[in-house]
Formats: structure tokens, C-alpha cells, sequence
């Protein structure tokens, strides 16, 4: 690399980064994100250091063992799925592309990408690395360390995300060119995605595989950052993890530039089934039944509540990107019955049924009605003006998530038969769920008005969403787990809620006002009164109270919710 090329790639880094930090530092939300995200890792690096330069530990029996390559390995692979998947969503390009690859060389352009990643990864783990390993050497009286575990990190997060991009680029590259692959990207990006994490999640919970991976070479890197220190090390492994991780940087490189050059200037599938997809064969005179295909045939009523609910499945069909805040739910199922297929399950599967029917009524109202005005886009004026009344709007809202909740409702009872519960706890989880899917979709409608998000979410490189905003979120998710989770959970175990509810009461919410004390003495005393009683109430009260209550004020809050939100829609200005 001469010198010019290295100063350009350093210049395209800079150039990045900083514009990743305007735009970070654009929205309050993501600046306040990285605030706390820095915050544990810093809290954690400060606790590490504590405890080293305070007890002094004898490392002398430490050796560098295969257990710890894993897990050096493990990190190093999740390190290049998270990259991966930002070079296939959010930086498959440079910024301004157009400009900058006709002034720079592609390999200048992939160096400095390379390095951007990187220097991303150090803004979050690089001081708190820096803090405990300055404590180590501080304490094993090293200074040799410093500069021995920075190049092992270096070499990790090189090679790790230049092996992301080599990936990510061929992800990009093969949808670019190969039409099967771009028409279904949506559908396998998600799969992907649910797989990828996972599977993470699985292996990280049970510890299954992680120990069979010391045999790779990256994980070497382990016994060169520990030469200097007083402890076991291979000499053997930690040249080889040195060459292993040089090559990939060296080999990757290229390989990376001959990659990105195939995919930046050459042609894309991607437009051409994109105007097919938008292309729609009329179907009579109704061109939403045109646009929705198959999903025209869903039950959603006639009149002008049934052509509004039709129009809501068409623009979550025609933008899939506004539901990604979805997956998560999907992510932690993966992961569950992932670990049920390999055997090392942790949660019991009695759990599957419950989760589902807690989940439904959540999809149920967050796909539609938890940001009913951003979801109306450029034609919200057209929408505010139209002649159709409040009620009729929101009766067209909730009606999808209703009906494609009723239409999934008889797999729980399945489910939970399946998974061996008797059949009056399967009517049990499988009434709560239908009183709540339709419950869950009014409240989101009222949520959603008053926490409401107009403006785009860059969810990737030119692609933007409107999803609902994180309080929105946060408290519908609340108000469903009160209204669904409670009753499932009562239902199926009283003891249980009845302890936590009385611990919660009784010692909780009492604690801050017995700590204050003086005249708030009185306040704790009342509240461990209260959780008192509540662990002397009989079994049965707690059970058919739990189960009946939410579920009778849940309903009760989403008609309400709903007729608030009618009249919101009919009263709301620009």
C-alpha cells in the first residue's frame, strides 16, 4: 500500500465516520442510544479495573486455554455477522459514490470503508478495552501488554470486518444479479436475520458449540495478547494467529476491491423487478384488489371501513420496511425453538403456546394501528380532508390486524396441546389471546395518536421507514403485557403471580419511601401492608381475578382508545 493510497483510504474513513456522526447526532434518540451504550461498557470497564488493581490477582496458574480461543472466536464471528449485515442493509456504498469513485480507485474506496467499520467498532469498545487493559498491565507490572493486546485487537477487528464485507458485498452482488434473488430479498433477508441472531442467541445462552471452536486460528490472536503476561501461553499459537489474521487482512482486501468493482459499476436486476413489482394485473375495476393479489381475499368487510382496511395491508405489502421493528419478536421465537432442535434448551417448551398468545395480539396492533398518521405518509392532508367519518377510519385500521390474528388464533390451541398442556389450560391461553388481539389493536390506535412519528428512519442506504416511535412502543408493549400477559400468566400460575405481585408491592414500591422515611415512613408501612394481603389472598381470588380484570379493563381501554383516537383523526390539524 503506497503512501497516496493510504492517505486516501484514510481520508474516505474520516470523511465517513464523520458523517455518521452528524447523523447520529442528528436525532436525539440515536445520540442518547449510543450515550448509554457507552455508558455499560465504560461502567463495565471501570468495575474490571476496580477489581484488578484492588485484589491484585495471581495470574500465574492462568493458562491460555482452548476454551478461551473459542471464545475469542465466537466474538470474532459475531463481530463479522454484524458487519455483514450493516454492509448489506446500510453500507453497501460510499457516500456520494457518484463523485467519489470517479477521483479515488476502488481499492481506496474499500480500504477506507474497511477502516470506517472498524473505527465505528473502536468509538463503542476501543476506551473501555483500553482502560482494562492498562489496569492489567498496571497490575502484572507489563507495559509490554499495551501494545501487545492493541495489536491483537487490530488484527481481530481487521480481519473480521474485512471478511464482513467480502460477505456482505456477495450478498449484494448476487441479489444485484441473480432475479430469484432480488424478487424474494425481503422474505430471505429475514430469515437471515431470525437465523443469524438466533442461533447467536442459542449458543451463547447453552454453551453448545462454543467450546469446539478453539481449533480455528483467529481465536490465536488470544496467546499473542497474553505474551507479556504472566500466565501459560503457545508461542506456536500465537504466531499462527498472527499469520492467520495478516492473511485474511492481506487476501481479503483484494478481494473485497474485485468484489465492490463487480457490484458498483456493473448493471442491477434490482430496478427492472422492482417495476415488475409494481406492476399489477387489473382485476376488474377495483385496483386495490389489483394491488393486493392474494391478500385481497382476507375478510375485511365491505363499505368504506372494508376499502380502508384493504388499503392499510397494501401499504404494509408495498413497504415491508415500515414492519422491520417486528422481527425482534420473531428473533427471540427463532432462538427458542433453535435451542429446542439442538437439545440444549433452557427455557421449557411449555413456554411456546403462552409466548404466542402473547404475541399475537401484539403484532395484531403494532403492524397497523400503532402509528396510524405517519403510516398515511404524503397523502395525510388527502386522508384529513376526505369525507370519511373518524370511526369508520379507525374501524378500517384495526380490521386487518384483527383478522389476520383470528386467522393465526387456532395455532395456539395446537401449540399448546402439542407441548403438553391439558386442554382446559389450551382454551384458557387461547381465549385470553382473542379477547386481546382485538383489544391490542384499539389501544394501539389511541397510543399511537398520541405518540406519533411523521418524520423518516434511515433503515438503510436509501431507504427509508416510518415506524412508530419508541414511546409508542415501550408503552403499547406495556399495556399488552398487562392485558394479555397478566391473564395468561395467572391463569396458569397463580402461586407465582401472587408472589411476585405481593414482593412488588410489599417491598419494591416500598423500599424508596422507607429509605426517604420521616413522614413517607407511613407510605412504606401501607404499601408492605397492601403486599401483605396480597400473599394472604386465597389462590382462586388471585387466579380468576387475574384472569378476568385485565382482560374486562383491557377491552374497556381499547373501545375507549379507539373513540379517542376517532376523534383525534377528525379534530387533527397540519
Amino acid at each position: 500500500m503506497n503512501v497516496g493510497h493510504l492517505a486516501g483510504a484514510l481520508t474516505v474513513a474520516r470523511t465517513e465516520l464523520r458523517r455518521s456522526w452528524r447523523k447520529v447526532t442528528d436525532r436525539l434518540s440515536q445520540l442518547l442510544g449510543l450515550g448509554f451504550g457507552l455508558f455499560v461498557f465504560a461502567a463495565g470497564a471501570a468495575v474490571v479495573s476496580y477489581l484488578l488493581v484492588t485484589t491484585s490477582p495471581d495470574l500465574s496458574d492462568f493458562a491460555v486455554s482452548s476454551g478461551v480461543r473459542s471464545a475469542i472466536v465466537f466474538q470474532w464471528l459475531f463481530v463479522v455477522a454484524i458487519i455483514t449485515q450493516r454492509v448489506v442493509t446500510v453500507n453497501p456504498r460510499p457516500d456520494a459514490p457518484d463523485h467519489l469513485l470517479t477521483t479515488v480507485r476502488p481499492a481506496t474506496a474499500v480500504a477506507g470503508l474497511v477502516l470506517a467499520e472498524t473505527g465505528r467498532i473502536l468509538a463503542y469498545a476501543g476506551l473501555p478495552l483500553l482502560v482494562v487493559t492498562s489496569a492489567l498491565a498496571y497490575t502484572t507490572g507489563s507495559v509490554a501488554t499495551l501494545p501487545l493486546v492493541a495489536l491483537a485487537l487490530a488484527l481481530l477487528f481487521v480481519s473480521g470486518v474485512t471478511v464482513a464485507h467480502v460477505l456482505g458485498l456477495t450478498i449484494k452482488l448476487a441479489v444485484a444479479r441473480i432475479p430469484v434473488l432480488a424478487r424474494h430479498r425481503t422474505v430471505l433477508g429475514t430469515l437471515a436475520v431470525v437465523v443469524l441472531f438466533g442461533g447467536y442467541t442459542v449458543v451463547q445462552a447453552s454453551g453448545g458449540g462454543v467450546s469446539g471452536l478453539g481449533f480455528v486460528p483467529v481465536g490465536w490472536v488470544a496467546d499473542l495478547a497474553a505474551l507479556a503476561l504472566p500466565v501459560t501461553v503457545s508461542l506456536g499459537h500465537a504466531a499462527a494467529g498472527l499469520a492467520t489474521t495478516g492473511l485474511l487482512i492481506a487476501g481479503g482486501l483484494p478481494l473485497v476491491t474485485r468484489i465492490a468493482t463487480a457490484f458498483w459499476f456493473g448493471d442491477s436486476v434490482t430496478p427492472e423487478i422492482e417495476t415488475q413489482e409494481a406492476t399489477v394485473e387489473r382485476v376488474g375495476t377495483d385496483p386495490l384488489a389489483s394491488g393486493l393479489g392474494l391478500l385481497g381475499r382476507l375478510p375485511l368487510g365491505s363499505g368504506q371501513s372494508g376499502r380502508i382496511a384493504r388499503r392499510t395491508v397494501l401499504l404494509a405489502r408495498r413497504a415491508p420496511a415500515k414492519l422491520s421493528y417486528l422481527l425482534l419478536p420473531f428473533i427471540i421465537a427463532g432462538s427458542v425453538v433453535l435451542q429446542a432442535v439442538v437439545g440444549e434448551l433452557t427455557v421449557p417448551t411449555a413456554v411456546f403456546a403462552p409466548g404466542l398468545a402473547l404475541a399475537l395480539p401484539w403484532i395484531a396492533g403494532a403492524a397497523f394501528t400503532l402509528n396510524p398518521l405517519g403510516d398515511e405518509g404524503s397523502v395525510l392532508p388527502l386522508t384529513l380532508t376526505s369525507p370519511v367519518a373518524g370511526q369508520t377510519y379507525i374501524r378500517g385500521l384495526v380490521r386487518p390486524g384483527i383478522t389476520i390474528g383470528g386467522l393465526c388464533l387456532p395455532v395456539v390451541p395446537a401449540l399448546a396441546l402439542a407441548t403438553g398442556f391439558r386442554p382446559s389450560d389450551a382454551v384458557l391461553v387461547t381465549v385470553v389471546a382473542a379477547a386481546g388481539i382485538p383489544a391490542a389493536a384499539m389501544l394501539a390506535t389511541g397510543i399511537g395518536m398520541v405518540f406519533p412519528r411523521t418524520d423518516t428512519v434511515q433503515v438503510s442506504r436509501g431507504r427509508e421507514a416510518i415506524p412508530p416511535t419508541a414511546s409508542a412502543m415501550v408503552l403499547y408493549s406495556v399495556a399488552v403485557g398487562v392485558v394479555v400477559g397478566l391473564p395468561i400468566a395467572a391463569g396458569l400460575e397463580p402461586t407465582l403471580v401472587q408472589t411476585v405481585a405481593s414482593g412488588l408491592v410489599g417491598v419494591l414500591l416500598a423500599f424508596p419511601f422507607a429509605y426517604v422515611g420521616g413522614p413517607l415512613a407511613g407510605v412504606a408501612d401501607a404499601l408492605g401492608s397492601l403486599g401483605g394481603s396480597i400473599a394472604g389472598l386465597d389462590t382462586a381470588v388471585v387466579q380468576w381475578g387475574g384472569l378476568v380484570v385485565p382482560i374486562a379493563v383491557g377491552v374497556l381501554a381499547g373501545l375507549l382508545s379507539a373513540r379517542f383516537a376517532a376523534r383525534y383523526v377528525e379534530r387533527y390539524t397540519l
